[in-house]
C-alpha cells in the first residue's frame, strides 16, 4: 500500500488548509532557479562583487606588494655596502700582492671579469618593481664574479707566499764562517800568487785549518771533491738558480746529493789548492753567473740560531 505525500497552504480568505497543486510548485522552484541564473551571469558580466570579496583580495594583494618592495629596497642596500666592502677588498689585494712581489692586477682586467652583465627589467610586475629585482640581480652576479676573482687573487697570493718562504731559505744569506775577516772581495785584483791581474769570483775569508763552514742557505750537495786552484771543495744547489761554491777546505763533511739546510756543518776550512795561507774562498752564483756574496749576507753579522752546530762525520 503506497502513500502519497500532498502539500498544504493555509488560506486566510476561506480560513482553511488548501492543497498546493503540483503546477503551481513546478512554476514557484522555475522562477527560483531563474532568478539566481539571471543573477549569477549578471554578477560575472558586469563584475558585481555583492560580498566584497574581491576588494578584500585586491587590498592583501596589495599589502603584500607593498612588503615585498620595502625588502627589496632594503636588500638593495645591503648589497650596496657589500660592493663598498667588496672595494675596499680590492685595495688590500692590491697591498698583499705587493707585499709577496705579485704585480697588481690590472684595472681592465678586473672590468673584464665583472662586465657583460645583462640586465632583465621584465620580471612581470611593476615598473617600480622591475627596477628593484633587476638592480638586486644585477648586484649579486657582480659581487659573485668580483668574489671568484678575489678568491683566484688570494689562492695566488698563498701560493706565492709558500714559494717566498721555500725561496727566502734556499737564498744563501749568512756567512759561510762564523765572525770571519774578509781579506779579498769580488772583483778584478792582482792575483796574490800568478801576480796579473785577474777577476776574482767570490770572498776570500780568512779562518784556521779546521774551522767550521756552514751552508748559507738550503739545498742539495751538488759536487764534493778536488777543482784546480780550488783545491777541496763543496758546491751546493740552492734551486730558484742559486748556488755557491766553497774551496780550500780541508775536509768536506756532507757527500754528492745530500740535502743540506741554511746554518748546517758542511765542511772544515783548510789550505788546499792554490793558496797563500789558510782561508775559505766563498761563490755564490745566479743562474749560472756569478755575483757578489756581500750583497746577500745580513747586514751585520746573522743572528746565532741560524747557525746548527752539528755532530761532525
Amino acid at each position: 500500500m503506497s502513500v502519497t505525500t500532498k502539500l498544504h497552504y493555509f488560506s486566510r480568505s476561506e480560513l482553511c488548509y488548501k492543497e498546493v497543486k503540483l503546477y503551481s510548485l513546478a512554476i514557484v522552484v522555475t522562477c527560483i532557479m531563474l532568478f539566481t541564473s539571471l543573477l549569477t551571469m549578471a554578477i560575472t558580466y558586469f563584475g558585481i562583487d555583492p560580498l566584497g570579496i574581491a576588494n578584500l583580495h585586491s587590498s592583501s594583494i596589495a599589502k603584500e606588494n607593498s612588503i615585498l618592495k620595502a625588502h627589496l629596497a632594503s636588500l638593495d642596500r645591503k648589497l650596496e655596502g657589500f660592493q663598498s666592502s667588496m672595494n675596499n677588498l680590492v685595495r688590500s689585494d692590491d697591498q698583499l700582492r705587493t707585499a709577496v712581489n705579485l704585480p697588481p692586477i690590472p684595472g681592465d682586467v678586473r672590468k673584464v671579469a665583472v662586465g657583460g652583465i645583462e640586465m632583465n627589467s621584465d620580471f612581470g610586475t611593476s615598473d617600480n618593481t622591475n627596477e628593484l629585482i633587476s638592480s638586486a640581480t644585477a648586484a649579486l652576479d657582480i659581487l659573485y664574479r668580483k668574489a671568484k676573482l678575489q678568491e683566484q687573487s688570494y689562492e695566488n697570493i698563498l701560493k706565492k707566499c709558500k714559494t717566498n718562504q721555500e725561496l727566502f731559505a734556499h737564498i744563501p744569506a749568512i756567512d759561510p764562517v762564523r765572525s770571519g775577516i774578509q781579506t779579498d772581495g769580488f772583483g778584478m785584483r792582482i792575483h796574490p800568487i800568478l801576480h796579473v791581474r785577474l777577476m776574482h769570483e767570490g770572498l776570500d775569508i780568512v779562518a784556521n785549518v779546521g774551522t767550521d763552514v756552514y751552508a748559507t742557505g738550503d739545498g742539495v750537495v751538488s759536487y764534493v771533491g778536488k777543482r784546480g786552484g780550488y783545491g777541496n771543495v763543496v758546491e751546493i744547489d740552492h734551486g730558484f738558480g742559486y748556488s755557491t761554491l766553497y774551496g780550500h777546505l780541508s775536509k768536506p763533511l756532507v757527500g754528492s746529493g745530500e740535502k743540506v739546510k741554511r746554518g748546517q756543518v758542511i765542511a772544515l776550512s783548510g789550505n788546499t789548492g792554490l793558496s797563500t795561507a789558510p782561508h775559505l774562498h766563498y761563490e755564490v752564483r745566479k743562474n749560472g753567473v756569478h755575483v757578489d756574496p756581500a750583497e746577500y749576507f745580513f747586514d751585520t753579522n746573522a743572528p746565532c740560531s741560524l747557525y746548527k752546530d752539528q755532530p761532525r762525520k
